[in-house]
């Protein structure tokens, strides 16, 4: 039950840009510090799983976000295999 004198408010599709900022963050950063590539990779894909599987609005930002995570995540396993393989 909403409280007397507070707005309703909807979601926005902020989390889902910065998914996006973040995996392309991950690409950028992931030849030199793949590590950190995976890492974000991952958490992005995490939020973008439980934003898809919730329902959220913003549908189309969340499953670019999601794409582009898990290219950055692949990217990151592939730049530690070429480093330490």
């Amino acid at each position: 039950m909403q409280q007397p004198g507070t707005q309703r408010t909807e979601p926005t599709n902020t989390g889902a840009i910065a998914g996006i900022v973040a995996s392309v963050a991950g690409l950028v950063v992931s030849l030199v510090i793949a590590p950190l590539s995976i890492v974000m990779g991952l958490v992005v894909v995490g939020f973008g799983v439980r934003a898809l599987r919730t329902g959220h609005p913003d549908r189309v930002w969340w499953t670019v976000a999601l794409a582009l995570a898990v290219v950055c995540v692949a990217v990151g396993v592939a730049a530690t295999v070429v480093v330490f393989g």
